[in-house]
């Protein structure tokens, strides 16, 4: 098992996944740094198996299961809930505190906003009319089978998008039009 990690890397990390379409296959090793069976039980906790899923595919016995669950959220800081039996990693957002699945993140992107703002994603159109989704501050999954592209809170692309709403140019490069801003994880 892996000890002294650093939490707030192996949340995003495993966000990172989570909000992946497609969940990688297991190579031999973890993203988390876990190899053999509790490799396998990590990537198992990211589509969700019940325990005895967890037990026949890892080859552990059921004590060791609980065990490495355990260590994911004492020693990883990571989130693994039980809902009808099935475990799973969720995703979870250490600043704002909150644990969403993915039909709440679905749902929060279908949410308008009035502003640009910190967790938000948002849709700029270029000069040649290509659009593009945007989120500040947050890794996001895909909208509707788009791209998302992350940008850090204090980039400069980030900072003059921050309060813009729709209908907005942004002078950055060759300029943008704000064409929709969307809820993620913003008030």
């Amino acid at each position: 098992m892996t000890f002294n990690r650093d939490k707030k890397f192996d949340i995003k990390q495993t966000n990172s996944i989570i909000l992946k379409k497609r969940k990688p296959s297991y190579t031999g090793e973890s993203w988390l740094g876990h190899t053999k069976d509790c490799g396998i039980i990590d990537h198992e906790l990211l589509k969700g198996a019940t325990k005895d899923e967890l037990i026949k595919r890892s080859g552990r016995e059921l004590g060791g299961v609980d065990s490495h669950i355990s260590h994911l959220k004492a020693e990883h800081g990571l989130i693994v809930s039980k809902n009808n039996d099935i475990y799973k990693f969720e995703y979870y957002h250490p600043e704002t505190n909150k644990i969403l699945n993915e039909l709440d993140l679905e749902n929060l992107m279908k949410i308008d906003i009035e502003n640009v703002a910190k967790y938000s994603i948002v849709q700029l159109k270029n000069k040649e009319g290509d659009l593009k989704w945007y989120s500040i501050g947050i890794e996001t999954q895909n909208k509707n089978g788009e791209e998302v592209t992350s940008l850090t809170e204090n980039k400069g692309f980030a900072q003059k998008l921050i309060n813009k709403k729709v209908g907005d140019y942004v002078d950055f490069g060759t300029g943008f039009k704000i064409t929709k801003i969307k809820k993620y994880l913003s008030k």
